[in-house]
Formats: C-alpha cells, structure tokens, sequence
C-alpha cells in the first residue's frame, strides 16, 4: 500500500506545491478579507491587487483544483500493469464524465475534496484494466460512468439531497479521520471561526464586560488552539520533521511547506510526508488536537485565560488565532505555546520511528 500512495502522490508533488502556494498568497494577501491584506490594507493602495488576485485565482483552480482528477488518473497508472498510460487516460475521462454536470459545471471531487474518490476510482479502473482486456476494459468504464452519471442526475432531479453536520465534542477527532481520508473536513480551515448564536451571544456578552455565556465551543477552543498548520495540528509536524527527521528530502519537503502551514494550509505534508490513508501517522493527526483541545478547556475551565470572542480572518497565522481573537489576552498566547510545544512532543516520536533515522541524500 505505502509504494502504491507514493507512485499515485510523488508525481503530484509539484502541483500541489504551486497550487498551495498559490491558494495561501490568494486567501491571506490577495483577498479583501485575508490576514495580511487586512493588516496592511492591501486593495487600497498595492497597484494591480484585482489583477493579482485573479492570477492567483486561476493558479490555485488549475493546480490543486483539479487535484481529485489528477489523483485518478494517477492512481490507475501506478496500479496498473500493463497498459498503464492508457489506463489512466481512461480513469480521467471517467473521472470527468462522474464529476461533470450536464451544464459542463465541474462538482467538488474534480479538487481537493476528491482526493479519496480519486484514489478509490483510479485504483478500481487500474484493478479493472488487469484483469480484463484493454478494449473490453475501456468500453465498459466508459459506458458504466455515463450510465451512473445519468442516473445520479435522474436521482438528483427527484430527490432533495442535504447534509446539516451536527456540532460538538464528538465532531473532533472526526475531523481529523476526514481529514486523514482525504475527505472534505466538517470544521474547515477556511470557514469563519466565530459564528452562529453563541458567538454572537458571546460578542455582546464580552463587549458589554459581562460574562461570556458560552465559553467552551469549537470557535472558542477547537479553532484557536487545534488547528495550527491546518486539520491535525501539523505545525507541530513540521516542526518534528526539522528537529529529527534526518531526511534531506522530507526536510527540503517540510522547508517548502512552512510559508503555507503558517497560514493553515498543510496539503504538501499530508501528501509528501505522508500522512493521508498512512495508519501509524493518524494516531498523533487525531491525539495533536484533542490534547491542544484538553489544554484550552482546562486553561478556559480554570479562568486562566479569557475566551476567543473577536473574529480574525481565516487565514491569520495559527500561533497568533488565540491572541488576537482574545484582543491580546497574553496568558491564551502562553496557552498556544503549551499547545504547539505538546504537540510537536505527540509527532516526535512517530516521526522517529518513520523516518528510523535515514539520511536520504
């Protein structure tokens, strides 16, 4: 399994490099809501601000927005035996005819939220070009997706098709399981940190110097504290990876990846590290943020530290989330240390034993 995720994710590396790149300077310079064009009030005076946000648009759509495809196509072409180039030609037709709508609008598996259908898809086309001969095998993928495109689309038009994601504790190890899986997260990096009822309840609460009502939320612990590097807590990661992985191409990995995990943004580690669908990895994905979560509700449960009420935009810096959603509450800075320092401890020795002290030059 571990030499088949490499042949499918090592050739994507450098896409998903640039494409992350691209989308972490599109979300926090180029945005009107993002971190440092807040900060700085970029779209008032940085000559071509439109112009450069729309570059980066279009990089980040044409990189990792079709990263679901390119996974498909991938991952026939590592599993297959023969005939693998054509192989995994016909795996991203099919994988276009399955996420392409009648009106030629791509759905969300053609990006990043189809890593795991890519994976699945492309490696069931592979299996299927093996035991099958190559006509037979191409004929029938391609007759077999259109039909199941036309009939979702049958299924679709008569039925309403919703998912409301409940909230609470239990939502978050399963964030990070989504995330180990390649699937899209329910508390997203990118989605706004403090909204709904509560915060609101809790906004007026703080502005009016009355006690917050609801103190202890995912907007007020899970965020602010969790969610350093991205989902799984993988600042901490990078960081283990520079301090003992002696691996010259996982350090040169890690360097990469650090402009954007200062943003929240960690696809390069979960795939270059790797991370995603990698059993012994999902233990410190999952224990990173639970313990960083224990510690903020300890630190909130004990009066400690006051709880994160201002919103900040999603692409702030993670270390910084807790500071400044606190307006500069210093003991919540001191909290996000405690949380960063445990889980650089949690990674350390899962990134000793993967990388078992190998220099690869």
């Amino acid at each position: 399994m571990q030499k088949w995720l490499q042949q499918t994710f090592h050739p994507l590396m450098p896409v998903v490099l640039i494409g992350t790149a691209a989308q972490a300077m599109l979300f926090s310079v180029f945005s009107t809501t993002g971190f440092f064009a807040e900060i700085f009030n970029l779209s008032k005076w940085l000559p071509g601000f439109r112009l450069l946000h729309d570059g980066f648009g279009l990089l980040t759509t044409y990189t990792i927005g079709l990263l679901g495809l390119l996974t498909a196509i991938f991952a026939a072409r590592a599993i297959t035996h023969r005939e693998a180039q054509h192989a995994a030609i016909i795996a991203g037709i099919a994988y276009l005819i399955l996420n392409t709508s009648r009106m030629t609008n791509f759905g969300p598996n053609i990006g990043v939220s189809g890593l795991l259908f890519g994976l699945l898809f492309g490696s069931l086309v592979g299996w299927w070009f093996n035991h099958l001969p190559k006509a037979f095998a191409t004929v029938s993928t391609l007759l077999l997706t259109i039909v199941t495109r036309l009939s979702w689309d049958h299924a679709t038009a008569t039925h309403v098709l919703a998912f409301n994601a409940p909230r609470g504790s239990w939502l978050l190890p399963l964030n990070s399981l989504f995330g180990w899986l390649g699937l899209p997260t329910p508390i997203d990096v990118m989605m706004p940190m403090l909204t709904g009822t509560k915060a609101t309840a809790n906004l007026n609460a703080a502005l009016a110097h009355h006690p917050l009502p609801n103190p202890m939320t995912i907007g007020t612990i899970y965020r602010p504290y969790a969610m350093f590097g991205g989902v799984g807590m993988t600042l901490g990661l990078l960081i283990a990876i520079l301090l003992v992985d002696q691996r010259v191409n996982k350090r040169r990995l890690a360097w990469w990846s650090l402009p954007m995990s200062l943003v929240n943004l960690n696809l390069p580690l979960l795939l270059g590290y790797p991370i995603l669908l990698q059993p012994l990895m999902l233990i410190p994905f999952v224990c990173a943020p639970l313990a960083s979560c224990a510690i903020a509700w300890s630190a909130l449960a004990l009066h400690f530290m006051s709880a994160a009420v201002y919103q900040v935009p999603a692409t702030t810096p993670g270390v910084m989330i807790a500071w400044l959603s606190t307006d500069g509450n210093w003991p919540a800075l001191l909290v996000t240390i405690l949380c960063l320092v445990v889980s650089v401890l949690i990674y350390l020795p899962f990134v000793k034993k993967v990388s078992g002290g190998e220099r690869l030059d």
